[in-house]
């Protein structure tokens, strides 16, 4: 019976302490304390208040990794447009979607998404019968794109992998991508020769 009951009395001793001190009758015994109740929903309210401190600043950091990541996806499409022009031996262009048809944007609201398609009749639109290569959907909402009046509507890269306007000159370009909420921004730079980069910028006014 006596085992019983110091088993009993260890088990019980395990659930309140991180340690336990068992006496026989006669002993002197250490007084056992653990936390009290004020104490415990003292840590809580602390590891409460740091957490409403920490959630704004991770929302901030997942807009902006968010933001990186459309940005660099924009960049992935041209660069698909770029290779697939030296394979296919044509002009491929790159241009914002519509969103009441499948056709070119030429106002150039290209958080609405974008097209990239075998421009076979050199006219920067995409027509019946040409073959589109990639779709991009619309962007999350809250995410804005500006861009340079020269490639407002549009990005073609000729047969020999350079980026060319209608004319065939040269063309370079830059796209910005912002949110209203956050300072900082993400742009895609297209230099002369049609290399696409993406890079970080203070967005001074984001529309």
């Amino acid at each position: 019976m006596g085992m019983v009951v110091l088993s009993e009395l260890i088990g019980y001793c395990g659930l309140m302490y991180s340690t336990c001190t068992v006496c026989q009758a006669g002993q002197q015994c250490p007084e056992q304390r653990g936390f009290t109740l004020l104490e415990a929903l003292f840590v809580l309210l602390v590891l409460g208040v740091l957490l409403a401190l920490a959630v704004p600043g991770m929302t901030d950091l997942q807009a902006r990794y968010r933001l990186q990541a459309e940005a660099g996806a924009f960049r992935n499409s041209l660069v698909l447009a770029r290779t697939e022009a030296l394979r296919r031996q044509q002009r491929v262009t790159l241009c914002a979607r519509a969103s009441d048809a499948p056709r070119c944007d030429s106002q150039g609201v290209w958080q609405n998404g974008w097209w990239v398609f075998a421009d076979d009749n050199d006219n920067a639109a995409l027509d019946a019968g040409e073959a589109v290569i990639e779709t991009h959907a619309p962007l999350t909402s809250g995410v804005h794109v500006g861009a340079k009046a020269t490639v407002k509507g549009y990005f073609s890269y000729g047969a020999e992998g350079r980026s060319e306007t209608l004319n065939d000159a040269f063309i370079a370009g830059t796209w910005r991508f912002c949110r209203v909420d956050s300072p900082g921004g993400w742009q895609v730079v297209v230099n002369a020769m049609g290399k696409p980069r993406v890079e970080a910028y203070e967005a001074q006014v984001c529309p």
